[in-house]
């Protein structure tokens, strides 16, 4: 490993990379998937398409990319995790790139070449990811992907040290893989393999030089299933990491916080609010809440308990402060990274969408830390 690490780029460039696509019955997808990947520039590569229960469909793309890709097919639903680790260990290649089935590539020709650049100085690579944005649900995520995506940017550029990636699309060393013993049998195995090697310290960075975009559910039973899934893997991650990842928020809060917040901005609402719950007596809380109150005319009105009309204004007054502050940020942030952005859409998206997100995600990891059995339509 040490040329890999040599910054020679032209010894880099010959390793071999092995890409991974699990599939679930089927993919529209994946034959355009298929066709970039195998006309990629990058020759040293080979291809596994890990199919269960395929369809119909399916096999004509087995049959239009045989002997172009290694297709592991399976009657029966062996799951992700069991299928990536069995086919990573048939795979003879330095780096490893997982693919889900239902993402397109972004413009960049040479995917493969550019992840096999990108790899040369760190252990795990986090791809930006995109939406494609073709319903009102996906214009939504499309901002909670902004918030991802600008975390990982931040954990990159600031520690190169992450306890998550997203496992949309993302690269590690073979080594790397072995030697965290690959992926675990939980419900996210991405969030689970990231921590364990942060764990041993490896080495973390995302690069926007290449993205791919991904499907978002297509309605919100599928939605609210998805989110459910992902509440409930996050709280037992939390159970199994948390103490551990714990000292590096200690370490790291300029970091975390702010990471943490962009993920959530309902969360910031109600830290400003607890804050403020504090000192309800200073002049800088109470003077917005009172400006508007008198504008509107609404001070003599008896329409709440006096006790609660300026914990009422505050809340109110800290919701639109930081739609402000956030519309701000996430517009930064869409110009960084290039995503879209709307402010109709976020709008939105931020009174409306990541309210609702959040508590069901949060239902999720409360779930996920303090009950044992879970129902969730998902294989492990």
């Amino acid at each position: 490993m040490d040329d890999m690490q040599s910054g020679d780029v032209s010894n880099f460039r010959d390793k071999k990379l092995s890409v991974f696509i699990p599939v679930y019955r089927n993919s529209d997808l994946l034959q355009e998937l298929l066709e970039r990947l195998v006309n990629d520039s990058y020759q040293n590569k080979e291809i596994f398409v890990l199919i269960d229960e395929p369809t119909a469909e399916a096999y004509k793309v087995v049959e239009r990319f045989n002997g172009m890709a290694h297709f592991i097919l399976s009657e029966y639903r062996r799951g992700k995790v069991e299928a990536l680790n069995e086919a990573v260990d048939v795979s003879s290649s330095d780096v490893l790139v997982f693919l889900d089935a239902d993402v397109k590539l972004g413009e960049c020709k040479d995917f493969l070449k550019t992840v096999a650049l990108e790899m040369e100085d760190t252990d795990v690579l986090d791809i930006k990811k995109k939406i494609i944005k073709d319903s009102f649900i996906s214009r939504m995520v499309n901002y909670e992907f902004v918030g991802s995506n600008i975390s990982s940017f931040l954990h990159s550029k600031l520690v190169q040290k992450c306890f998550a990636v997203g496992g949309t699309a993302f690269a590690i060393k073979k080594e790397t893989f072995k030697e965290v013993g690959g992926f675990a049998k939980v419900i996210s195995e991405d969030l689970d393999l990231a921590a364990k090697a942060f764990l041993r310290n490896k080495r973390f960075k995302f690069t926007s030089k290449v993205e791919v975009y991904t499907k978002a559910p297509s309605n919100w039973r599928s939605w609210l299933t998805q989110r459910k899934r992902w509440g409930i893997g996050t709280g037992l991650w939390i159970k199994t990491y948390g103490g551990k990842v714990a000292k590096y928020v200690a370490r790291y809060p300029h970091i975390v916080f702010p990471c943490a917040l962009m993920l959530f901005p309902t969360a910031a609402l109600i830290l400003l609010n607890y804050i403020c719950s504090f000192f309800p007596d200073v002049q800088l809380f109470n003077f917005v809440p009172r400006v508007l109150a008198s504008q509107l005319n609404l001070t003599g009105m008896p329409m709440l308990p006096p006790s609660l009309t300026p914990i009422v204004f505050a809340s109110f007054t800290n919701f639109f402060l930081g739609f402000i502050m956030f519309s701000i940020i996430f517009y930064t942030a869409t110009k960084k990274l290039r995503f879209q952005f709307s402010l109709p859409e976020f709008i939105v998206y931020y009174f409306f969408y990541q309210p609702i997100s959040f508590t069901v995600l949060f239902a999720g990891i409360i779930a996920g830390i303090f009950l044992k059995n879970h129902k969730i339509d998902w294989k492990l």
